[in-house]
């Protein structure tokens, strides 16, 4: 069995494993019987594969779920036919998840196609997510998980789109002089288009209650006293949650900048210190937003 270890052959080899699969595949076939793209030989070598990465072969082969890990399978192929059974199978699960995050600008059918598109269709980089499912307990498990994984990622690209949108051109502009490096390959215009999106991101990438907390002291004009008494927590807790959005902001900018413009990180110090210093103004313009708030963490 090609890609399985030693541990993990020894137990597929077993008389009692091999006529419980050998039972299960059938029982699969019978549910999916349009998966004819995946063949038994296939099906064998993704649970030699996936089972040679378990830590105790033994315990992961009896939570195997072979009719899930074929319908996985088959999906992976990109059969219209799988996607579909997939869908229906699973319905309530993508419909609860799809329903959390109904605040999308995005309507219910595209969110769904964006969904569908994280799931099942490979990238130049990588196959698709579905055939990240090991098999090893429900799909539906997994499909929870990854689902509301592929939605927060859809959502922090979106607000960081509307982050984008509502930043003013010139509110990260006070550059100092730009270096001898970024001034030969890059202008000005470029490396505050450059930052505007990488600060965009960053504000998309804080937690619910980094950005809350935010809010709060920069458009409610909330102390930290107040903002602590909101939440029933102490005040220093506030204090560390706010500083720590703060260097998340510019770490991130940071980063991301670095890596647009092909440059070291330590070499945008000042150029992120000096949009660091107008980063009131930017937070106050986005976070006032209405529909960039968070209900996710709401006062107790």
């Amino acid at each position: 069995m090609t890609g399985a270890s030693p541990s993990a052959r020894a137990t597929l080899e077993q008389p009692g494993v091999v006529a419980r699969l050998t039972a299960e595949l059938a029982a699969a076939r019978a549910r999916w019987p349009e998966a004819t793209a995946v063949t038994d030989a296939a099906v064998v070598t993704a649970v030699a594969t996936r089972l040679a990465a378990q830590k105790d072969p033994v315990a992961a082969i009896a939570r195997l779920r072979l009719d899930d890990l074929l319908l996985a399978l088959w999906c992976a192929t990109g059969d219209a036919r799988a996607i579909t059974a997939f869908e229906q199978t699973h319905r309530a699960d993508l419909d609860a998840a799809l329903g959390r995050f109904r605040r999308l600008a995005v309507t219910p059918d595209e969110l769904r196609q964006l969904l569908r598109i994280k799931l099942f269709v490979a990238s130049e980089s990588r196959a698709p997510r579905i055939a990240d499912y090991s098999g090893f307990g429900f799909l539906q498990n997994w499909l929870r998980v990854t689902t509301l994984r592929a939605l927060v990622d859809l959502a922090r690209g979106e607000r960081a789109r509307r982050v984008e949108e509502l930043l003013a051109d010139d509110d990260l502009l006070g550059l100092p002089a730009l270096g001898p490096d970024l001034a030969s390959r890059f202008s000005r215009e470029q490396v505050s288009r450059a930052i505007k999106h990488a600060f965009a991101n960053a504000v998309a990438a804080l937690a619910p209650r980094q950005r809350n907390f935010l809010r709060h002291a920069q458009v409610d004009a909330l102390t930290l006293d107040q903002i602590a008494a909101l939440y029933g927590i102490h005040r220093a807790t506030v204090a560390r949650t706010l500083a720590q959005a703060r260097t998340e902001l510019a770490d991130a900018t940071r980063r991301e900048l670095a890596t647009t413009l092909g440059i070291a990180a330590d070499a945008l110090d000042s150029v992120v210190r000096a949009a660091d210093s107008r980063i009131d103004l930017s937070l106050s313009r986005v976070l006032r937003a209405p529909e960039l708030a968070d209900g996710s963490e709401e006062p107790e």
